[in-house]
């Protein structure tokens, strides 16, 4: 089914060298590839940068075969190693978020040429609506541009979003040492419109989605756990930890590369905070 060029949301390049691996190997839906495919089409740069990392990709694969084949030199490539590279090459593609195993990036398959194969997991999302969570990892993941800065977030974030949504976010406040905003943006989450917040962590990085859901509709997958009063569903995927909860009528969604038993002692200072 075409989609409508209107439909198509405009990619930063930013985006597009973040995205090379995937739209190569044909793992994005045809929204994403629309995406992809208009950008290219008016980008000389990006379009060049596709193309390099094609003929590299392909170059590289070729290496891999021949070391792989039964004419290659003894020793070029232990048999073990052969046998988990050649179903990693053979395996059936699934769509990108919802494949057990991650994308073989093209400095991994350089690896595999030396002798290593590397294989990332995604651990299961578990029952509930995996979309949601899959939305909101992929849009943090992209690192849109943010909209606004703050010298004082406590009072400068809820002021910021006044009117350009149909509810008040409200942020929690994260005690944990080293965490600091830097800055928000408008967004969505599935049908739900959200404020985004980002955060800068000891470690990396975190974003935090605020929806509105009075209806109770928004259902995220996940492990459940209690904190205080509180039900907390912890998720991962793509490397990606998410905790989802309930305030009320609005849910927050913070997507860290924290391990969990950080993610759930940072959730913890909020929700202690929030039970005050």
């Amino acid at each position: 089914m075409a989609i409508e060029p209107t439909l198509i949301a405009a990619l930063e390049c930013s985006d597009v060298e973040r995205s090379v691996d995937p739209y190569l190997d044909r793992e994005f839906d045809e929204r994403e590839r629309s995406e992809m495919d208009v950008h290219l089409a008016a980008c000389p740069r990006c379009r060049a940068l596709v193309e390099r990392q094609a003929r590299m990709r392909a170059a590289l694969r070729a290496k891999l075969r021949e070391a792989l084949g039964d004419d290659a030199p003894s020793g070029r490539a232990p048999p073990a190693l052969r046998n988990r590279i050649e179903g990693a090459l053979a395996r059936r593609r699934r769509p990108l978020w919802r494949r057990a195993f991650a994308p073989i990036p093209i400095a991994t398959l350089a690896a595999c040429v030396a002798g290593v194969l590397l294989v990332l997991w995604l651990d299961p999302l578990g029952h509930g609506n995996t979309a949601l969570l899959e939305d909101a990892i992929r849009k943090h993941h992209r690192e849109l541009p943010l909209e606004v800065t703050f010298t004082d977030p406590e009072s400068g974030i809820p002021g910021w979003f006044a009117g350009k949504l149909d509810f008040n976010p409200a942020p929690p406040r994260f005690r944990a040492a080293g965490v600091q905003v830097l800055g928000a943006r408008l967004s969505h989450i599935g049908a739900w419109p959200a404020a985004y917040i980002r955060y800068q962590l000891p470690r990396g990085q975190a974003g935090l989605f605020i929806v509105d859901d009075p209806d109770g509709r928004f259902d995220a997958s996940g492990r459940e756990v209690k904190i205080g009063p509180h039900k907390v569903k912890i998720a991962n995927a793509r490397g990606y930890n998410v905790a989802v909860w309930r305030q009320d009528e609005i849910v927050y969604s913070l997507v860290s590369d924290l391990d969990e038993g950080q993610l759930f002692e940072l959730v913890q200072t909020a929700q202690a905070d929030a039970g005050r």
